[in-house]
């Protein structure tokens, strides 16, 4: 049976996968002996169930949580040269009647990666199904909408590209976070099975995605971006959400004065943004003044200033940019 590597940011769905994956293998109805779950174990007990036969009540389905064996982190599990050599002679030998599936999941906005150069994911690479589940950005909207909908379609409602977007703007990209607000959206629909633009409004509540702000900043809702901020700042440095704002801003700004005269391929090229990213900016930004941008961007400027000087607290800095007037 094969041997699977799952990695990446977007936990909800990997759980999705492999649940879709076990019964496939299982069933409904299994015995506990044939389902098996390890969290990072050590080399001993990984080897064995790597080499594990199938007994007389049927196929094995092994989930070995694995991220130490493959994430550069201070918790790492070491192993020798030695041991390295026997987990790959047994991940390439994996019996007939076990499913292994192994998981890497990574820390949602670290950007970590499983280490290419170590040769037990060189061995993983060549004799497992290997499939990234990375975590999704508010701008991507176009990935999410798949996803969305067939969520809603287990739950047997229905939910537009537009309802999505809409639902992205209020929630984040986080799709444990949506499918709990589908689930709250179709009780709340009950007897009908469309969820609607003013159900959402009503029913959903705004997340922490940092990726939201600029949307939110641009629309001039000040105060969903300041309760975003707020509880960004439970997590976060303000510092860091105040670089990122800058950024976007510098970007939001160049795509602003550019599109005058070049395409979104060519300010792609020009700026170093996804061109998706740059169209959909565009858009955005039809209606937008450029002295507004310029306004939030030297709001900005002056914000890291008085707050690296120890001039003003965090959130009254973040009003300072949104609410002052340019000079």
């Amino acid at each position: 049976m094969p041997l699977y590597f799952f990695w990446g940011e977007e936990d909800y769905l990997i759980e999705k996968e492999v649940k879709a994956l076990k019964n496939k293998v299982l069933g409904d109805n299994f015995d506990a002996l044939n389902f098996r779950v390890l969290d990072n174990p050590d080399f001993m007990t990984f080897d064995e169930a790597l080499r594990s036969s199938p007994m007389f009540f049927g196929n094995i389905f092994y989930v070995i949580k694995c991220d130490k064996y493959f994430l550069e982190s201070k918790s790492k599990i070491k192993i020798d040269d030695k041991q390295t050599t026997m987990l790959c002679e047994s991940l390439e030998h994996v019996a007939d009647g076990v499913c292994v599936v192994l998981l890497c999941q990574t820390p949602r906005g670290e950007k970590k990666r499983p280490d290419s150069r170590k040769k037990i994911y060189k061995t993983v690479a060549k004799v497992a199904q290997v499939k990234e589940f990375p975590a999704y950005r508010a701008y991507e909207d176009y990935k999410i909408a798949p996803i969305i909908k067939n969520l809603a379609k287990e739950k047997d409602v229905t939910i537009s590209n537009d309802v999505i977007s809409l639902l992205i703007q209020y929630c984040g990209a986080s799709i444990r976070n949506l499918d709990m607000q589908l689930e709250k959206l179709k009780i709340s629909c009950y007897p009908k099975k469309e969820i609607t633009p003013e159900l959402v409004k009503e029913a959903c509540f705004a997340g922490d995605d940092i990726f939201l702000l600029p949307d939110l900043i641009l629309k001039k809702d000040f105060t969903s971006a300041l309760e975003q901020i707020t509880k960004m700042l439970e997590k976060s440095h303000y510092l860091e959400i105040l670089a990122f704002l800058q950024t976007s801003f510098t970007n939001l700004l160049k795509t602003k004065i550019f599109s005058k005269n070049m395409s979104s391929f060519d300010i792609s090229r020009k700026t170093g943004q996804n061109e998706f990213v740059v169209k959909k900016n565009i858009e955005k930004l039809r209606n937008i003044n450029l002295d507004e941008l310029l306004r939030i961007k030297l709001n900005l400027t002056d914000a890291e200033y008085l707050l690296k000087s120890g001039q003003i607290e965090p959130i009254s800095a973040f009003c300072n940019v949104f609410y002052k007037e340019a000079k």
